[in-house]
């Protein structure tokens, strides 16, 4: 009998340890999955906070200056890397280093290109969070609306899709806007391009940089 209560007060005593441990772990996890909302919300924040100071700064600028500036935006808040192995899909891994140089620079200037078309609309506009939500261990998803304090311009829905990086900062990795991704679409055209040209990077390339 005695034998019976050692064994069920031991019992007791790991239950009990479990338990704890698997609500301080639990804790653990709610508190990262806290962390990283706020920062996936401060860097979106940020991010449209300095390209509205952007454009009201540099608007009397020279363009090569003003493109200078939005390229070093883009590159703070923007994981370019990912989004040159996402719009290639398999045939990235066919492509040299040199070609994967090249499609990296003329990606990050298309992106440059489109923003320097909005960003004086984009200084008049305001964007405000509506939900924030983790997607799986590494993924964080802000669905936001960018409005015109003026009623002017209609409502637009924006969706932002961003990772941690290796310095635990959260980056951009894709944009939807009213659920058209910026990704999917460019993806589509790089794909058609690479199959029409048997997968030919250099085939790519050319074409890519005759639209510039």
């Amino acid at each position: 009998m005695k034998h019976l209560k050692n064994y069920y007060s031991k019992f007791k005593q790991i239950f009990i340890f479990i338990i704890i441990t698997q609500i301080f772990i639990l804790f653990l996890s709610v508190q990262a999955n806290a962390n990283s909302i706020k920062k996936s919300n401060d860097t979106i924040e940020q991010m449209l906070f300095e390209a509205k100071q952007h454009a009201m700064s540099t608007i009397d600028l020279d363009p090569k200056k003003r493109t200078i500036k939005i390229k070093l935006l883009i590159q703070k808040f923007v994981n370019i890397d990912f989004m040159a192995r996402a719009t290639t899909g398999t045939y990235w891994k066919k492509a040299t280093r040199v070609q994967k140089d090249k499609y990296k620079v003329v990606l990050l200037n298309q992106i440059i290109k489109t923003i320097e078309v909005h960003l004086n609309t984009l200084a008049t506009l305001s964007h405000k969070i509506i939900n924030t939500q983790l997607r799986g261990k590494k993924l964080v998803y802000v669905r936001g609306i960018i409005e015109d304090p003026r009623k002017i311009k209609p409502s637009i829905n924006i969706l932002w899709k961003l990772a941690a990086n290796n310095q635990q900062s959260f980056v951009i990795l894709d944009l939807e806007i009213e659920n058209v991704s910026l990704v999917s679409s460019h993806k589509a055209e790089t794909i058609s391009i690479l199959r029409k040209n048997k997968g030919s990077f250099k085939s790519l390339l050319t074409k890519l940089e005759k639209n510039k």
